[in-house]
């Protein structure tokens, strides 16, 4: 078995992209990173002298142009790796138990695993604070695929594509089997982030591939009756002081 995982970055080191490798390396065979043209000082930090990190580089960004190209060339370059199974992972994503996935991979048949996506809205060294109201419920989605077989294309969309090719998303339900392991999503973890990620998003996004109220949600303040949590531990071996930095 070869597990690869396949990531799209744009502009992520200062957020929390070493961190997420440094997660990945622990369970995955290989890292590929698809840069989307990258201006930050990506190139010049020195964490990639692990082999098992392989980075192409696009001159230019696509992504909000069109994500389905982006993500389509991110999952070519994947690919490129020879994977038995990918890893559908964000550079803003950490996996709450990247072993006992990996197990899942070498001992199911199976040709997906369903993960539950959590959002995490703030986070303290005793653990993680989790939105749980209207469309950011936990949920599970398909986080890891058999790469063997299968045409892999991604929906041509501009936006909302999602991070799956055509042939996993018409897999039949009862094929794919839920692994317990969550996805904890830190894109809206960091509150000095959020109006410009908002922006950004409305801007390009203005309801045609997302609901507009899931859109003006994400800026109702936290103390809003509106607004529920939960709370999760950390997951064991990341970098929380480096991750409550950032969001801090």
């Amino acid at each position: 078995m070869k597990l690869v995982a396949s990531l799209i970055v744009k502009d992520e080191a200062d957020r929390y992209l070493r961190a997420c490798l440094d997660s990945l390396l622990g369970f995955c065979d290989e890292v590929r990173v698809y840069d989307d043209g990258s201006t930050d000082a990506f190139r010049e930090h020195g964490w990639y002298d692990d082999r098992r990190v392989r980075v192409k580089r696009s001159k230019v960004s696509t992504f909000f142009a069109n994500e389905g190209e982006a993500r389509q060339e991110a999952l070519y370059w994947a690919m490129e790796a020879g994977p038995t199974h990918i890893l559908a992972i964000d550079a803003d994503e950490f996996c709450s138990d990247g072993p006992a996935l990996r197990a899942w991979c070498e001992q199911s048949n199976a040709p997906a695993l369903m993960v539950c996506m959590e959002e995490v809205w703030g986070a303290d060294p005793d653990g993680l604070t989790v939105r749980t109201d209207g469309g950011w419920v936990p949920h599970e989605i398909v986080g890891v695929y058999q790469a063997l077989g299968r045409e892999m294309v991604i929906p041509k969309r501009k936006l909302a594509c999602g991070r799956l090719p055509q042939a996993v998303i018409g897999l039949p339900r009862r094929q794919i089997l839920s692994s317990g392991v969550s996805f904890f999503h830190f894109g809206w973890a960091c509150v000095a982030d959020r109006q410009a990620r908002y922006d950004r998003y409305v801007e390009h996004d203005g309801g045609r591939f997302h609901e507009s109220p899931h859109l003006q949600s994400i800026m109702w303040p936290d103390e809003s009756p509106r607004i529920r949590f939960c709370r999760s531990p950390w997951p064991a071996g990341l970098d929380v002081e480096a991750i409550l930095g950032r969001i801090g």
